[in-house]
């Protein structure tokens, strides 16, 4: 997999990384990832490898079945579809698709003595995970923040990214990768018509 920050730094002020989604939505962007279809690696290969990438992340699964495995690793699809197909896009089959899946994850409301936690898994485990993921979509769907996750448009990279500019309008993974390649084909085909 890829190494991060897929960027160089630039300024003293600039994030380590910033393709980095802020607060809880990075870890829907780090997972999406886990897939580099660039590099055509998976670190949820199979169940072992998805055990063990959880476990680095709290999750504890005594054992992941291939049913787990499978849900894992569509929902990391259905999720990278509709951030593909726009974050904002309210119809269609990606969305369609996510919604469906987040309906087999239920959520609950807990109240605790420190205040309300919004949105919580209903199961444990994977399907806790999976919950967890969703949770924190649907809070990035109410904050915003949803709609600056973005989807290289290259489609050999399809790398997930967070969209800081100001005015939503960074387009490429990285414009030292994928960015300059699109310009270099733009720039070829220009002499080819030009050419011709």
């Amino acid at each position: 997999m890829r190494d991060e920050p897929r960027e160089r730094r630039v300024g003293r002020d600039a994030p380590a990384n910033p393709s980095a989604a802020p607060g809880q939505l990075e870890l829907v962007r780090a997972f999406v990832n886990t897939l580099d279809i660039e590099a055509a690696t998976d670190v949820l290969a199979t169940p072992g490898d998805a055990r063990r990438w959880l476990a680095e992340r709290g999750v504890r699964v005594r054992r992941l079945g291939e049913t787990e495995h499978r849900s894992l690793v569509e929902v990391r699809e259905a999720i990278r579809d509709a951030v593909r197909a726009g974050g904002d896009a309210e119809e269609g089959e990606a969305p369609a698709r996510l919604e469906s899946l987040a309906a087999k994850h239920p959520l609950t409301v807990r109240l605790t003595g420190s205040g309300a936690v919004p949105l919580a898994p209903v199961e444990s485990g994977v399907g806790g995970f999976i919950g967890g993921i969703f949770a924190i979509v649907a809070t990035s769907l109410v904050d915003g923040s949803w709609f600056r996750l973005k989807s290289c448009p290259n489609d050999r990279c399809r790398w997930l990214f967070y969209d800081h500019s100001r005015n939503r309008s960074r387009t490429w993974c990285s414009m030292d990768l994928c960015g300059s390649r699109a310009k270099m084909r733009t720039y070829r085909a220009r002499r080819r018509a030009a050419v011709s």
